[in-house]
């Protein structure tokens, strides 16, 4: 027997593996993309070892960790990108690795500068990941500067299939501040990336996707503007099988409707298995959009979590019967009622629906006020 469960939040992303072999199991845990430790018990016989590894499986699901076959398809987090743990570019590289570089405010060394050293390392053309962290102005637009720099050692990185620009926490610079760039004529310099990911909204403009191997697109705010999603829709995405879009608040420059998601809810994504749609300030407008979207006819896993669900997009999922048919829901922070909540777990509990992190609205002045998880 053979289990395997993670746990997913936006602080944490970890794995807990336990296989019995005979009269003794081996429990495995740790970071997922690491190789984590591993733990081996012996008893008097298989069934005890099979019956004390069902209690450990039951344990691990009530603090809320879920069958990895039901995961949300976790392509990145402050750990790892594609699997692969993220590791800061030093003096040396490591080409198994998610290679990060960034430039701390008081360090001489620029992301630029960094850049052409990590062009330099003798084993470069066995990178394929890169992560860009924390450059030294954040407020600053990289267009001229960061995205000039990776164009001109394109033939250098060429072997690049996974990249993310702005992989930086709260501390190096909130999310809503990050100023982003125009992509618009980046992608015909990369056109083997299989994963591109931004973080931040600010300035963004993505132009019109023209990457034929993509398959993992992750744009991370707390505020978009409508016209990123304008760009989406009018890409050649068909490959695409992760597509996770967080949506942000008003309050933080997102102008995104609901019905202007209705050409992804309804868009023509062949090869798609995850669809998040996350961090919405509309979340019970977009539950309620979901209604017969026939995008729910292809993916295996929804993920609406970040967001402000409250009771009644809690009642458009209920009666949503095409969310049957998924592997997976993610409806992680939330203000839905313990009454719904219930009801949900009843009606989806094939697909293991996460409904932690339950949170209590705020009230001034007689008005009631829903946040999402990540806004500045």
């Amino acid at each position: 027997m053979k289990a395997e469960l993670i746990y997913q939040d936006h602080n944490s992303n970890k794995f807990w593996r336990i296989t019995v072999t005979g009269n003794e199991h081996t429990v495995t845990y740790g970071r997922v993309g690491a190789n984590g430790t591993s733990k081996t018990k012996v008893f008097a016989d298989e069934a005890k070892a099979l019956k004390d590894a069902q209690k450990l499986i039951r344990v691990k699901k009530g603090k809320g960790y879920i069958e990895a076959t039901a995961k949300s398809h976790i392509v990145r987090d402050s750990y790892t990108l594609v699997g692969k743990p993220v590791t800061d570019f030093g003096s040396t590289m490591n080409p198994a690795t998610a290679v990060k570089v960034l430039s701390g405010y008081d360090e001489k060394l620029k992301v630029v500068n960094k850049l052409d050293k990590l062009a330099k390392q003798p084993n470069i053309g066995e990178m394929d990941t890169l992560v860009i962290g924390a450059w030294q102005d954040a407020h600053d637009p990289i267009s001229t500067q960061i995205l000039d720099k990776l164009v001109e050692l394109k033939d250098t990185f060429s072997g690049l299939k996974h990249l993310f620009i702005g992989d930086m926490d709260s501390e190096e610079c909130e999310m809503s501040w990050i100023v982003q760039a125009n992509y618009t004529n980046f992608y015909q310099h990369f056109p083997a990336l299989e994963t591109f990911g931004v973080r931040g909204g600010e300035s963004l403009k993505l132009g019109k996707i023209d990457l034929p191997n993509l398959k993992n697109l992750i744009i991370e705010t707390g505020g978009l503007n409508s016209e990123v999603i304008s760009d989406i829709v009018e890409s050649n995405l068909e490959n695409l099988e992760h597509l996770e879009i967080w949506l942000g608040t008003d309050d933080y420059g997102c102008t995104i409707k609901p019905e202007d998601l209705t050409p992804i809810i309804n868009g023509n994504y062949p090869n798609l298995k995850y669809l998040g749609l996350k961090n919405y300030h509309l979340q019970n407008d977009l539950a309620a959009a979901l209604q017969e979207a026939s995008i729910l006819k292809t993916i295996e896993t929804l993920d609406l979590s970040m967001g402000t669900l409250t009771d009644k997009g809690a009642e458009a999922l209920y009666n949503n019967d095409a969310l049957l048919e998924l592997k997976h829901i993610n409806c992680r922070y939330h203000f839905i009622s313990d009454k719904w909540q219930k009801q949900l777990k009843e009606k989806f509990a094939t697909q293991n629906i996460n409904l932690r992190d339950a949170e209590e609205a705020d009230e001034y002045d007689d008005e009631v006020y829903y946040y999402v998880e990540i806004g500045e």
